[in-house]
């Protein structure tokens, strides 16, 4: 079987067990959350765990030998549950890997052998890809396959509000879309930082202020928020967010690159109004619907030239050429950045 997040969580809530999992994918944290619950539900609470539950990791342990482990009876229990991290398996030579596929259909009834790559994400090694399209068919053909992604949209709202629920605070759709914004759609990132909003509201909402004020930002939405200051009018407000960054040891080229970003976008944006587009056109036209930067950058639009909106694309590179030439220092140079930013 081939399953997804949703059908694997049913099917574990459901009781079914197989044989043999691959647990794969681009979210580290849910592959880890699956593998663990596929774990426990071979052994529960079983008492007898320490002979029942065996782990490699790195170790180099020949699949022969682990397959051999998965042939041990269970002590006082129906299976045993083997659970194997990062193996190697696109090493395996065309004979070795037949071989592999082969101790796969022979897994007995009283084991579970579950394969987890924890810190591979298989599907992006263009140079492994094709052997890896052949163990995901190997393990799907033989037991359960599941891929792990990045939960996107309303699936992820859902799920920090149900976090904050759980964690005895109130968080709204709109204020868990705005957190995911400024953070990013990283799982494990994303619970750490509701664990933080939820600890400091102490019972109460969490508003939008408290995520401005806990919450570590992406560089990229940290760097929209010094150009929405500077468009606002407040270079003081720009230059405490710029060496904030620099605090963080934010490369400068970081930061003058996504302020060029949002300039981009400004431009775009300026030039799509002065052609009568509107801003849902514009955003589905670049692919932008959900874009924190072009969200805030869009109301500045409407009272800007595109030959404004040049010249500022213009100081940010020759801030840029600075960078890659010659000796500078960082805040000298970001303080007369976000000045001529202002002034234009």
């Amino acid at each position: 079987m081939f399953l997804t997040e949703e059908q694997l969580a049913a099917r574990l809530k459901s009781g079914a067990l197989d044989r043999v999992y691959l647990v794969y994918g681009d979210d580290g944290y849910m592959k880890r959350v699956y593998a663990d619950r596929i774990v426990n539900a071979v052994l529960g609470d079983d008492s007898l765990r320490f002979f029942n539950f065996h782990e490699y990791e790195e170790d180099n342990t020949p699949f022969a030998d682990i397959f051999a482990d998965a042939d041990n009876l269970p002590v006082m229990s129906e299976r045993t549950c083997l659970l194997v991290k990062d193996y190697p398996l696109s090493g395996l030579s065309a004979k070795e890997f037949e071989a592999f596929v082969q101790s796969l259909k022979n897994v007995p009834e009283t084991a579970v052998i579950v394969f987890a790559f924890l810190t591979v994400d298989f599907t992006r090694n263009q140079y492994d890809y094709p052997k890896w399209q052949n163990v995901i068919k190997a393990f799907g053909e033989t037991g359960t396959a599941a891929e792990l992604t990045h939960r996107t949209g309303n699936r992820l709202v859902r799920m920090l509000v149900k976090g904050a629920k759980d964690r005895g605070a109130e968080l709204s759709a709109a204020d868990a879309q705005y957190l995911i914004d400024v953070t990013g759609e990283d799982t494990g990132h994303l619970l750490n930082e509701i664990g933080k909003l939820c600890a400091y509201a102490d019972g109460q909402a969490v508003t939008r202020e408290m995520i401005d004020r806990v919450v570590t930002k992406t560089v990229e939405a940290s760097v929209f928020d010094i150009s929405d200051a500077i468009l606002r009018g407040d270079p003081d407000e720009a230059l405490a967010a710029a060496f904030e960054l620099l605090r963080r040891k934010v490369p400068i080229q970081s930061i003058i690159g996504a302020l060029s970003s949002a300039y981009v976008n400004l431009y775009r944006l300026v030039t799509a109004a002065g052609d009568g587009k509107r801003y849902a056109d514009f955003a589905e036209t670049f692919g932008y619907k959900s874009s924190y930067g072009v969200q805030k950058a869009a109301p500045y639009a409407r009272n800007r030239t595109p030959a404004r909106a040049r010249e500022a694309i213009e100081i940010l590179l020759e801030a840029d050429v600075i960078t890659k030439s010659r000796a500078f220092d960082p805040e000298t140079l970001l303080t007369e950045l976000v000045c001529r930013l202002a002034a234009v």
